[in-house]
This record gives structure tokens, C-alpha cells and sequence, in this order.
């Protein structure tokens, strides 16, 4: 076999390897949780709090899992889109659902996700890299990372190449782009780890910038952005390295996550921030504000109370970019069977009765050590937002389901 040929079929071998370790992982993680979210749902009707369940040893690992793949999923998902005209993954063998699943029609979307497509950031820092530069990247993968890197497609490949700079410490590519090889170390709060996450989150950046710009938000020097709810630092990071003439802030209110950052991090102001408004800064300091995975996680009272937050320290004509578990992230779940069907069915009905949804799922012990009965998980409507926003917000950008299929994606304007 030609040498091309066989370089050819070891990387499908590999990828298909990599592709059931994913999907057994995936498939642990999620029986986990839906088990721990199970019995919680069912015990909570005898008034027994089983909130610690989440907090036990299996569900924390499973929530780890889950972050710490998700870059791999969304790897795996383009190349699979890919191999539609381009046979690389083989047969994929789907995960085993948790539970028995609910009727296809029950939790059915007549509004399907809109993905991101754009990576404006992506494409920034990969085209300050020299050709050589590149090949001192490829030069350090191994094989696993190498098949990840031929299945990507263009812009996965762009992103790829940025993580595995900082992973292997390319010292020539990390001057070049201005990003770091630090990473939290474990037991440091951080929301993914891992080869996939090194230097930071390019997706969430992408993200971020694209729909600000799409908002009509024009980037300018001496702007002030804060990123709320920023834990170690990886998006807001990966920001700094693209943006440097941008002033970036941090607050988050786990103290070792902000002092991790505080020491790694140059280039960023970060502060730890209360549970409770308000933040330590000035009125109308930022012009704009962005918050992934915050709001949903907010009791409804805590959720108006810092959206009231945002407007006192953006800037007239700023933006807030926040992001929500609405109708899509039901979906969303039943799909990927996260949730039970007895919760989904609760948490449709909470939808369509009052447009939000909370429950308290980290138990005594908090979200590694935020213990607010005001923070767990929430899921809300556009409507409910709409109606609790308006009119002290405009809403500017809104896409259902942009975060990964998952989250809603909300960008307001302060009146």
C-alpha cells in the first residue's frame, strides 16, 4: 500500500477509536446525570432534599466529562458533516439513552438552531502565524491529535491549531498570536481542560465578537468589555490576545479561579465579584458586557436583579451579550438525553405556563463553593424576556439555540 494510502487509513482508524471512546464517555456521562436528576425529581415531591446528589462523586465526574469533550463533540459533529462527501468516520454507533425516551413529537422545534458560522477571532490570531509556524504545530501532535486536526473542517482546523500551539507550548506561535500555554491547574475552577482547551476558548470568542458585530456594536480602541461570570479566564483571554487595545475586565465569584487568573493572565483586570449586586465598578463603565452560561443559572428574582446590574454599569448605546437555556436547550436535552423525561415534561409545562423554569442542583456545598440558593439552573422563554426587559432594554441580536445547539444567544441594548 502506498504510503499516503496507508498514512490515509491509519488516521480513519484512529478517528473511529476516538470517535467510540467519545461516545462511551458520553454515553457514561449522561446516565449519570439523568440517574442524579432522576432521583432528585422524583424524591423532591416527598419534600427530601437530594439537591446533593449533584455535588456526589459520580455527577461531578459526569459534568467534567461533558465539559471537557464538548470541543471534542463539536470536532467530531463537523467531521461527520463532512464525511457525507468525504468517507472518513465510518458507521457512528449512536450513545445508549439514559431513560426511555419521550415521543419524538413532545419536545419537536419548528425553529431549528442557528449555528455559528462565523470566527472572526479564529481568523485573526491563525493569520498572524508564518507558514513555518504551522508546521512547528503539526510537528508536535501525536497521532490522536493529528487524525482530530485531518478530520476538522477549515475553521475547526484554525481552532485546532491554536490549542495544540498553546497545549505544546510552541513558544515561536504563541508570540506570534499572543496567547499563553498556562492552564489552570486541578482543583482550579475551569469550565473545560485538556489539549482541546488549551490557551482558551476560540469558539466562545468567535462567538462573542460575532454577534456583537452583527448587533451593530463596532469595536474601538480604549473600549472597556468585562466578561461576567468569567471564572479563570478562558474566553475573555483568548479576547485579550485578539484585541489587545481593548481594556478587558474579569469578575467572577470564586476566589481561586480569579486569583489563578490574576497570576497568569496579563492583560486582563480581574476582580472578585459578589454573589449579590452590585459589581465593584463605576456606573456606566463598560461598553459592553458579556455573560456565557450565566443567566442560565439565575433564580428569576437574581436574574432581574442583575440584568438591573448591567444597565447601571454599561454605557448608553453598549451592549450586553447573555446567554439562556430556552426552548432549544429542551430539545437539546431530551436529544442528547440529559434529563429525564418526567423533568422535560415539568420543564415544558413551567415554559409554556409562566416562560421560566429554576431549580436549585448544586446542594449544600454550591457550585464549587458558590452556595446561593439564588444559583442552580434555570430555563427561560424569549418571551418571558421580552416582557421582564423591555423597556429598559432593546433587544438587538437574538439566535435560538447558537451556543452549540444548546443555549439561546441574547444581545440587548440599555435604553
Amino acid at each position: 500500500m502506498p504510503e499516503t494510502e496507508a498514512e490515509a487509513e491509519a488516521l480513519r482508524a484512529r478517528l473511529e477509536e476516538l470517535e467510540r471512546e467519545r461516545h462511551a464517555q458520553a454515553a457514561r456521562a449522561n446516565a449519570a446525570l439523568a440517574a442524579a436528576q432522576d432521583r432528585n425529581y422524583w424524591l423532591d415531591r416527598w419534600n427530601v432534599d437530594l439537591n446533593a446528589l449533584m455535588r456526589r462523586r459520580g455527577a461531578r465526574q459526569a459534568r467534567a466529562v461533558l465539559g471537557g469533550t464538548r470541543q471534542l463533540v463539536r470536532v467530531a459533529r463537523a467531521s461527520r458533516s463532512r464525511a457525507r462527501t468525504i468517507p472518513m468516520l465510518g458507521t457512528e454507533t449512536p450513545a445508549a439513552p439514559s431513560s426511555p425516551a419521550a415521543p419524538a413529537t413532545q419536545h419537536a422545534r419548528t425553529i431549528s438552531p442557528d449555528p455559528l458560522i462565523a470566527a472572526p477571532v479564529t481568523e485573526l490570531l491563525h493569520g498572524r502565524l508564518e507558514p513555518a509556524e504551522v508546521t512547528a504545530i503539526e510537528s508536535r501532535l501525536d497521532a490522536g491529535e493529528a487524525a482530530l486536526l485531518a478530520a476538522a473542517d477549515p475553521t475547526e482546523r484554525r481552532r485546532l491549531l491554536l490549542a495544540f500551539a498553546a497545549h505544546h507550548n510552541v513558544e515561536a506561535a504563541l508570540q506570534r498570536t499572543g496567547l499563553s500555554a498556562a492552564m489552570p491547574a486541578p482543583g482550579v475552577h475551569a469550565m473545560a481542560e485538556g489539549p482541546l482547551a488549551a490557551g482558551g476558548a476560540y469558539y466562545y470568542a468567535d462567538l462573542v465578537v460575532d454577534a456583537l458585530r452583527q448587533s451593530g456594536y463596532d469595536f474601538a480602541p480604549g473600549h472597556a468589555a468585562l466578561d461576567f461570570g468569567c471564572s479563570s479566564g478562558r474566553v475573555v483571554r483568548v479576547l485579550a490576545a485578539a484585541g489587545p487595545e481593548i481594556a478587558w475586565y474579569g469578575c467572577d465569584p470564586i476566589p481561586g479561579a480569579i486569583e489563578w487568573a490574576q497570576a497568569n493572565l496579563p492583560g486582563v483586570s480581574f476582580a472578585v465579584s459578589s454573589e449579590h449586586p452590585p459589581l465593584p465598578y463605576p456606573d456606566h463603565r463598560f461598553e459592553f458586557v458579556f455573560a456565557i452560561s450565566i443567566w442560565s443559572h439565575f433564580a428569576e428574582h437574581a436574574a432581574l436583579d442583575w440584568l438591573a446590574e448591567m444597565r447601571r454599569i454599561i454605557k448608553p448605546g453598549g451592549r450586553l451579550l447573555i446567554t439562556t437555556h430556552g426552548e432549544q436547550a429542551v430539545a437539546h436535552a431530551r436529544a442528547e438525553g440529559r434529563r429525564p423525561p418526567g423533568r422535560l415534561a415539568e420543564l415544558r409545562d413551567s415554559l409554556a405556563a409562566r416562560g421560566y423554569w429554576y431549580a436549585t442542583e448544586f446542594g449544600a456545598g454550591g457550585d464549587h463553593g458558590v452556595a446561593n440558593p439564588d444559583w442552580g439552573t434555570s430555563f427561560l422563554t424569549a418571551e418571558w424576556l421580552l416582557a421582564r426587559a423591555t423597556p429598559g432594554w432593546h433587544v438587538a441580536f437574538f439566535r435560538p439555540g447558537r451556543v452549540e445547539g444548546n443555549q439561546d444567544l441574547y444581545v440587548l441594548e440599555p435604553r
